[in-house]
């Protein structure tokens, strides 16, 4: 509960971060997370359009997707909803996927999970 209050207080004081690639050019997917980090914590906006009942993170190009990480039923769009990792892997860059209501399914490659606490979903 502790994390999902800390999450929701950094994601008011921090500037959005498009769901974009970030450039190549680091074959290892990011820096190293201090051995002391154990969760990844994220705000996501849904801007796509449509609803989102699922929400799995895989490490880039890895395709070993998590379970569901929506705290919430649904995600209707324009909305925002919290989601929790904890995790092993020690990587920055993850490749998020969403399934909408419709079945469909729609991914953002090398999302930097570092330096945000907010994913906007376009």
């Amino acid at each position: 509960m502790y994390s999902l209050l800390l999450a929701a207080a950094l994601a008011l004081a921090l500037p959005l971060q498009p769901a974009t690639p970030e450039p190549e050019g680091d074959s290892i997917g990011g820096r190293e997370l201090p051995e002391s980090s154990a969760n990844l914590d994220f705000i996501i906006f849904n801007r796509t359009g449509q609803t989102i009942v699922e929400l799995n993170i895989s490490p880039r190009g890895d395709e070993s997707w998590s379970d569901n990480l929506l705290r919430h039923r649904d995600v209707p769009d324009q909305e925002r909803a919290a989601a929790v990792y904890s995790r092993d892997v020690e990587l920055c860059r993850w490749d998020i996927r969403v399934r909408f209501e419709n079945g469909t399914r729609r991914s953002w490659p090398a999302v930097n999970l570092c330096d945000t606490v907010r994913v906007e979903l376009r």
